[in-house]
């Protein structure tokens, strides 16, 4: 049982707020009596009150981001996403488990390769980050069904109770009974790694943003409770997908979701339209669940774009940008949030057949770790919030004294204080969070009412921004009175209390220590003035230059205080790694681990370690000779880098250390696929006549449990999912007869089904009747027939479609929170076929259905059941390493088809790149328009999807691991030309480059690429090449 005590000021909390037109004060900041924790009854370990969580006793803002190791299926990377987690200040990574990739046929539960997350979870403690743990069952995340595999998706069951949802997502049996080998093999790893266990994972998310329903509260109580039967102590929480009071008292805990400016479809968004913020979540959590922390589960860190955008995500990008960051995640703040995962992190490659039916392969997420693992902006910005936020604990426990949007007409103030310490945080922004204006005040700050800045200069808003204000806060032994500069961090420098402070490049800012008789010099770039105030203050007045400087104050009694000033570009090259400490958590910072350093300038700082003897070890990237400066330890034995020592350390002060970290370019050659050698087989062997029918079963099945029936068409039920298939390209093969006896159809009407911009060809025998791509849900198309097509005897229709992923719950069907769970079950196939012009005695005679190798049976245990599709190359194993290609014709894909249809184009070439770089490469399409779908398989694994008529992707990242770097590797198109003209049938160009160049330690990186011998040669006797 849950035990929750709610501190008697909390009751009250609601009549001590007055409105005054548009200023919201607490007549008295109370002060509470310390506050009781409360905890789920199973464990202590984590436990909580109305401010935050406690983790092993610790006060703690939790500040996460998210990660699926299944979009990043290289293992031995996993650990490099945990790192630049970590140096960005982060302690706690949010993921999803994947139930089809885990599960992919009845009985069978995969918790190998990408799916054994156990490395993953190594890493995540030995590195000192918490892990949030999300096994759904049904996840979201724009992958195909939400992650609910094929074979359950389409379970037969129609609950006359709920109609309007169905079987999914039920307590009904059927489903009860799906979900409980995947639950089972899931939950136990996790159990295995909860914190009560030695392991890093603190909460267990129950489903994914569902909601109140018949069977539906009773579903996710019974996940919850299997959970805790198999061993599970942590506290559950849900995600309700907004303000809607779902599953409330289902779980633990409740949090809720929020993307302010639209999850989805970004690259076509106007990135200067914003909405406005929500000012609602405070007041929503405090009478929603009073006593609980305020908690995201999901706030937007980016968004997904969507097939055929404009601009993809160098769109999203700019929408939500380093200012979103600072506008919306501060309003977090405001709002009282100390729980807070920003999905996603990094959000890496949606490859195979993963997506769902409207999202591209990219899931590249406009991250701040891009989809090639390159920090970007993003991460810098995220970086000076965490460091924040882990360095001033005072801001994990405050009230809510005033929300002010009178006193500075069209600014948006929020003044919150810690009870205990006493501390103030001022969160400033407009009003209106989409104003582009400027705003320049001074205000009233702090214990002491002091209007600020006191000196000289103003406060400035800039547009769409915003800025915290700390007051009253003690670090060290050192008190601030108050900083109009942005706080990043404080520590102990060569004896002497150290504050790191940054702002905007050509603005001014003031600074106010509790200090006297003081004497300062500043080393560095901005210049500072100081000033004695009466009533025994002393303050800083600077506008930041480029670089970093120090300010050495010292005071009465020797009290010696360094402040480091940085403008916003040095900041966000600015480092603060952790030191290892003691016991089992020892990496982890509010337990241990110890942040007694500061490293500025280079690209990135992952680790570090300080031994008895001061010897300083540094672990990071540099991707340009670097000049280092090391701020803390007042005595340096020996520094090194990457384990190599630096010989050119020297001291620039008490403290301070500079040393050069070098970079040599190193030659990198890469192999001109323009040039390369290509070979070329046609892969649609379906319509000639005496095709053999590899790979291709009986689509002989009459009757569905599907709530989408077919139009017509009879009597065969031709849903690919029934027949297994649940992903990837579709082949369909209809027969009927033609004599004497029987009428010429005028025409081959099918009504075809694969998505939101899925796309299909059809063929008569030889004869190529036409594409039908409208980029609708379903297409209907009557394709002329003359006499001249037909042929004595038995002829055959081929439809060739996309299978664009299935649909997510809602997609069709929305917007009650959380969406209809039937929408999964959208079909996939024809939904109509109908010969035109002849009667129903004389119809199809039968159909054959192809779709990936074996189905559910598939043989590829590190790939998954979502790497293939259906063409015949696919079937064949043409797209994997080793197979035999030598008796190919030689043609590149820039030669293209002499006519539309399907080829496989295969090519090999080696790689040796350098050691100890990190080279992220990508391989490149020309962005020419053409009515072309082509697949890019690498070493087997298909890492993209070109829809050249559609886009707006042509850039496919590919890392090492799929890449093997220091050997060969095998690339193979296909091309699907559903066109006639020359830009339809060929690739115009096709190039593989280097995105970077990165000094780093990154070592182990190892390939898992099984060959056609081993997933097709078994086969053999049905594998010959036709």
């Amino acid at each position: 049982m849950r035990s929750i005590s709610l501190p008697l000021y909390l009751l009250f909390s609601a009549f001590a707020l007055v409105t005054l037109g548009q200023f919201i004060n607490v007549d008295q900041p109370f002060s509470p009596p310390a506050s009781s924790r409360s905890n789920n009854g199973l464990t202590d370990a984590v436990e909580w009150d109305p401010y935050s969580f406690f983790i092993l006793g610790n006060r703690t803002f939790i500040q996460s981001g998210e990660f699926h190791m299944w979009r990043l299926p290289v293992p031995s990377l996993w650990r490099d996403i945990v790192q630049k987690a970590k140096a960005a200040g982060l302690n706690a990574i949010s993921v999803y488990f994947h139930w089809g990739l885990t599960n992919p046929r009845l009985g069978e539960v995969d918790l190998t390769g990408f799916n054994d997350f156990q490395p993953f979870f190594d890493a995540a403690k030995e590195e000192g980050i918490w892990v949030i743990a999300r096994p759904g069952p049904y996840i979201n995340s724009e992958t195909s069904m939400g992650g609910i595999p094929g074979h359950v998706a389409w379970l037969p069951g129609n609950p006359p109770w709920n109609q309007y949802n169905g079987e999914l997502r039920s307590n009904d049996t059927i489903f009860h009974d799906a979900w409980q080998d995947y639950w089972t093999g899931v939950i136990s790893l996790i159990e295995k790694n909860q914190i009560t266990n030695g392991g890093p994972i603190i909460l267990l998310q129950i489903e994914n943003e569902y909601y109140n329903g018949p069977g539906q509260n009773q579903y996710v109580d019974q996940l919850r409770a299997r959970a805790v039967e198999l061993g599970v102590v942590i506290p559950t929480f849900v995600n309700d997908p907004g303000e809607f009071n779902n599953l409330v008292n289902d779980t633990d805990l409740y949090g809720i979701d929020a993307y302010p400016l639209s999850a989805s479809n970004c690259g076509n968004a106007n990135p200067a339209v914003w909405r406005d913020i929500v000012t609602t979540w405070r007041s929503y959590f405090d009478a929603t669940v009073p006593g609980q922390p305020h908690f995201f589960p999901e706030f937007q860190g980016g968004a997904v774009d969507n097939w055929g955008s404009a601009g993809g995500y160098a769109t999203c990008r700019e929408l939500i940008n380093t200012n979103f960051q600072r506008v919306f995640f501060h309003q977090l703040w405001a709002s009282g949030v100390t729980a807070e995962n920003f999905y996603m992190f990094y959000g890496g490659t949606t490859w195979g057949q993963l997506p769902y039916s409207q999202g591209y392969t990219s899931y590249d997420y406009a991250a701040p770790v891009n989809e090639q693992r390159q920090i970007t902006a993003k991460h810098a910005e995220l970086k000076l919030q965490s460091l924040f936020l882990r360095s001033f604990k005072d801001f994990r426990m405050t009230d809510l004294i005033a929300v002010d949007t009178t006193t500075i007409p069209d600014a948006y103030i929020t003044h919150l204080n810690n009870p205990a310490e006493g501390s103030s945080f001022y969160i400033f922004r407009h009003n209106n969070a989409t104003s582009n204006t400027t705003l320049t005040f001074r205000y009233a700050v702090g214990e002491a009412n002091t209007t600020v800045p006191q000196n000289s200069g103003s406060l400035t808003i800039l547009g769409r921004d915003s800025f915290l204000v700390a007051t009253d806060l003690v670090f060290g032994s050192t008190t601030l009175i108050y900083s109009t500069a942005s706080l990043l961090t404080s520590l102990s420098m060569g004896g002497s209390d150290m504050l790191a402070v940054y702002g905007t490049a050509g603005l001014p800012y003031e600074l106010a220590l509790k200090l006297s008789a003081v004497t300062f010099s500043t080393v560095g770039p901005t210049k500072v003035q100081g000033k004695a105030i009466q009533d025994g203050s002393f303050t800083l007045n600077f506008t930041p230059g480029p670089g970093v400087t120090l300010v050495r104050l010292s005071a009465a009694h020797g009290h010696q205080v360094t402040v480091l000033i940085a403008d916003y570009d040095a900041a966000t090259r600015i480092w603060q790694p952790t030191i290892a400490g003691h016991g089992n958590f020892a990496n982890y910072v509010d337990m241990t681990a110890s942040t007694p350093l500061l490293i500025s300038g280079p690209y990135l700082v992952r680790n570090s370690s300080l031994d008895s003897s001061q010897h300083l070890s540094l672990w990071g990237d540099v991707d340009e000779t670097t000049t280092i400066s090391i701020f803390g330890p007042s005595f340096l034995a020996a520094v090194q880098w990457n384990g190599q020592p630096v010989k050119n350390l020297k001291p620039t002060g008490k403290g301070s250390w500079q040393a050069t970290i070098p970079f040599v370019a190193p030659k990198i050659q890469l192999p001109d696929l323009a040039t390369a050698t290509w070979r070329f087989h046609d892969s649609l062997p379906e319509i000639q006549p005496d095709f053999d029918g590899f790979g291709m079963i009986p689509a002989d099945q009459t009757t569905t449990t599907s709530v989408f029936p077919p139009y017509y068409g009879e009597p065969w039920i031709l849903y690919a999912d029934q027949y297994g298939f649940h992903a990837g390209n579709l082949v369909w093969r209809g027969t009927f007869i033609h004599n004497e006896n029987t009428t010429v159809p005028t025409a081959v009407n099918i009504s075809s089904s694969g998505a939101v911009n899925f796309a299909a060809s059809v063929w008569l025998n030889k004869h190529y009747l036409g594409p039908s791509d409208t980029r609708a849900r379903t297409n209907n198309d009557s394709f002329p027939v003359t006499e001249d097509m037909l042929m004595e005897g038995e002829n055959h229709v081929v439809v060739l479609q996309d299978h664009m992923g299935g649909d997510l719950s809602g997609q069709d069907v929305c917007c009650t929170p959380g969406g209809r769970a039937r929408d999964l079950q959208q079909p996939r196939g024809l939904q109509g076929y109908f010969l035109v012009g002849r009667d129903a005695s004389s119809q199809f005679t039968g159909w054959t259905v192809a779709g990936n190798f074996m189905g559910e049976n598939h043989p590829d245990t590190v790939r998954k059941i979502y790497n293939e599709g259906g063409l015949f190359g696919e079937r064949k194993g043409w797209h994997l390493p080793g197979f035999d290609d030598s008796q190919w014709d030689k043609r590149t894909p820039f030669d293209g088809l002499d006519q539309p249809g399907v080829g496989f184009f295969r090519t090999t070439f080696d790689l040796n790149l350098p050691e100890g770089y990190d080279i992220p490469l990508s391989f490149v399409f020309d962005s020419v328009v053409g009515h072309y779908r082509a697949q890019l398989y690498v070493n087997g694994w298909q890492m993209g999807k070109r829809i050249a008529n559609i886009g707006p992707q042509t850039a496919f990242p590919v890392h090492e691991g799929i890449l093997n770097y220091h050997g060969e590797n095998t690339v193979v198109l296909s091309l699907w030309a559903l066109g006639s003209g020359t830009a339809d049938r060929r690739i115009p160009s096709f190039k593989l480059v280097a995105n970077g160049t990165y000094a780093n330690r990154i070592k182990g990186i190892t390939t898992n690429n099984p060959g056609w011998e081993e997933l097709r040669g078994t086969f053999s006797s049905q594998v010959e090449l036709n």
